[in-house]
C-alpha cells in the first residue's frame, strides 16, 4: 500500500513539474509582426505570469501602450494611441497556435478631433482579423 501511495505521489509531482516546464515554453513574450488588412506592425510583448504588457507600433500616431493577459492559450489586450487630431482605443483577443503564431480579432474605436480638440466624429471598427508571427532576430 505504501509503495502504491509513493508511486502515486511521484507521478503527481512529475506531472506537475513537466506541466510547469510546458507552461514556461508557452510564453508569448517577444518581438512579433502583427498583420491585418495587408498592414504589418511591430508588436513587442512582455509577460509576467498571466499579465501581459507591451507596445504596438502605429504609423499614424504614438505607439499603443498595451495591457492584457495570457491564460490557457488565450491572449487579451487593449491599448490607446493618439495623433494630432485623433485618438484610437483597441481591444483584442487571440490564441496561440500550435505553430507558435497568434491569431485573433480586434475592435477599434476612433475619435476624430478638430483643432480645438472637440469631437468631430467617432467610428467603431468591429472584429478585424489579425495574425502575428515572431520576428527573426537580426
Amino acid at each position: 500500500m505504501r509503495r502504491a501511495i509513493s508511486t502515486a505521489i511521484l507521478v503527481a509531482v512529475t506531472s506537475l513539474a513537466s506541466g510547469s516546464v510546458d507552461a514556461k515554453q508557452k510564453t508569448i513574450a517577444g518581438d512579433w509582426t502583427l498583420s491585418f488588412e495587408n498592414i504589418g506592425l511591430r508588436l513587442v510583448l512582455t509577460q509576467k505570469g498571466r499579465a501581459v504588457t507591451g507596445t504596438l507600433d502605429y504609423p499614424h500616431g504614438s505607439a499603443f501602450r498595451l495591457t492584457g493577459a495570457f491564460a490557457a492559450g488565450t491572449l487579451t489586450f487593449s491599448g490607446d494611441s493618439a495623433g494630432q487630431n485623433f485618438t484610437v482605443h483597441i481591444d483584442a483577443t487571440g490564441s496561440l497556435n500550435a505553430d507558435d503564431s497568434l491569431a485573433g480579432t480586434l475592435n477599434a474605436h476612433f475619435v476624430e478631433l478638430d483643432d480645438a480638440h472637440q469631437i468631430v466624429r467617432t467610428k467603431d471598427q468591429q472584429m478585424m482579423m489579425w495574425t502575428a508571427v515572431r520576428r527573426m532576430p537580426k
